[in-house]
């Protein structure tokens, strides 16, 4: 029975693998870390577009000798106002409610109720609607309406981005911003006479999306007057939206 000797050529083995790890080690410079070769450039982008939704807010008053009769009168106006708004062609679920009163001192500070024997000069009650279109046509018309209504405020709706078109606006922004990122990124490294190697890291706002840069809320327009019989027309241009993120490239 013959035996097999192996032979090993430790010194020819142990030269492959040191040419390895030089190889390696060339390639990953694992001594050179990413925060000594990164860019980070904050990308930004404007987008224009027409709101699409509208709120209003529309207010009454009403005011009575006693706490359920200044409800009542109140809730009377806001009913008819629902039901007229109906009418015209607003979905109920498009339309929310409430009420509340509160009693009317004759002194300027409210008598503590422990004192006993205090008497009010009534009670004020307040109807409030907020009422969300779609339909800048039916919004026209419901602002018609309103304006023949007095509310105490809120005639005018605040124009804003509905949940799709905030989503749409948000993702077409978000692709610009990054466009952005990159071509400053790529300018910068030229300007350095480096190349932009892979992305780091990339930061987003906190906030979760697109924000106008100017928004007005009518539930803070008071009118001093009895509103006009004729409604103002509904106007609403566009609204700037902006949108910035922060990307961090590795630099070759």
């Amino acid at each position: 029975m013959h035996e097999a000797t192996l032979r090993v050529n430790y010194k020819l083995i142990s030269g492959l693998l040191f040419g390895v790890v030089l190889v390696m080690l060339a390639l990953w410079q694992p001594w050179r870390t990413d925060a000594d070769r990164t860019i980070s450039i904050v990308g930004e982008a404007s987008v224009k577009a027409a709101p699409d939704e509208f709120v209003f807010y529309p207010t009454y008053q009403r005011e009575a000798a006693t706490n359920s009769e200044a409800i009542s009168a109140v809730s009377k106006v806001g009913n008819d106002v629902v039901a007229k708004l109906k009418e015209l062609g607003v979905a109920e679920s498009a339309i929310k409610t409430s009420a509340n009163s509160s009693p009317e001192y004759s002194n300027e500070i409210a008598p503590a109720p422990d004192l006993g024997g205090s008497t009010t000069d009534g009670y004020r009650a307040i109807f409030s609607l907020t009422i969300t279109l779609n339909d800048k046509t039916l919004a026209q018309k419901v602002l018609d309406y309103l304006a023949t209504t007095e509310p105490l405020y809120g005639l005018s709706p605040q124009s804003t981005f509905s949940a799709r078109t905030r989503d749409r606006l948000e993702a077409e922004a978000r692709a610009e911003a990054l466009r952005n990122a990159r071509d400053k990124s790529q300018q910068t490294a030229d300007q350095l006479g480096v190349s932009v190697g892979r992305v780091i890291s990339v930061s987003e706002p906190s906030w979760g999306g697109v924000i106008p840069m100017s928004a007005t809320d009518s539930r803070n327009m008071a009118l001093e007057s009895p509103s006009p019989t004729t409604a103002p027309v509904l106007l609403t241009g566009q609204e700037t939206v902006t949108y910035s993120v922060t990307v961090v490239f590795r630099l070759r």
